[in-house]
């Protein structure tokens, strides 16, 4: 797989762990400040999170970023058009993370490693206290761990067990509020 260079910098989370910087992250992080504010749909958020967006990319070389700045980057825009008191309660929400199931059952092979390695990824959102959890590529996992050319009725057990695995994992943390998102 090729990763192409990004050009927003990472975040230092929890644990010293870097987070890559996303524009939907900023806006979710403005829109939970203009809830907290007493906006329930403040149309600005975009708005504000793409400006943000744009100065990382265009005018700052900062490459890593810690969520303190972050979030007087946030504050000082949002001062900046006039909203005092979206800024006052401004703070940057836990980040989602992304994982690649398909990557996962090709370093599995079998069925019965796979589940380990999901479990691994799944502690490791769960230990640097991320937001939510996005399972991503789960009809080709599925192709790759039960070796189907195309889709077949096995495929639908073991896509249920995945997802099954997957929600009771997630349910034993600490932190019931954690969204899981397959796709």
């Amino acid at each position: 797989m090729i990763a192409l260079p990004q050009k927003l910098p990472n975040v230092i989370w929890q644990n010293e762990r870097l987070v890559p910087l996303s524009e939907g992250w900023i806006v979710e992080s403005i829109e939970q400040s203009a809830r907290t504010a007493g906006y329930l749909n403040w149309h600005l958020s975009p708005h504000v999170a793409r400006a943000i967006v744009h100065y990382l990319e265009t005018d700052c070389e900062i490459q890593v970023l810690s969520v303190e700045a972050l979030q007087a980057m946030i504050k000082k825009s949002l001062e900046g058009i006039g909203f005092p008191d979206v800024a006052q309660s401004s703070h940057v929400v836990p980040p989602r993370v992304s994982i690649y199931l398909p990557e996962l059952a090709s370093n599995a092979g079998l069925e019965l490693l796979f589940y380990p390695l999901l479990a691994d990824r799944l502690n490791q959102a769960i230990h640097y206290q991320v937001r939510g959890v996005r399972l991503e590529g789960l009809r080709d996992c599925i192709k790759i761990l039960d070796a189907a050319p195309r889709w077949r009725k096995s495929c639908n057990l073991l896509s249920d067990e995945i997802i099954s695995f997957s929600r009771a994992h997630l349910s034993r943390t600490e932190s019931k509020s954690m969204e899981l998102l397959i796709c």
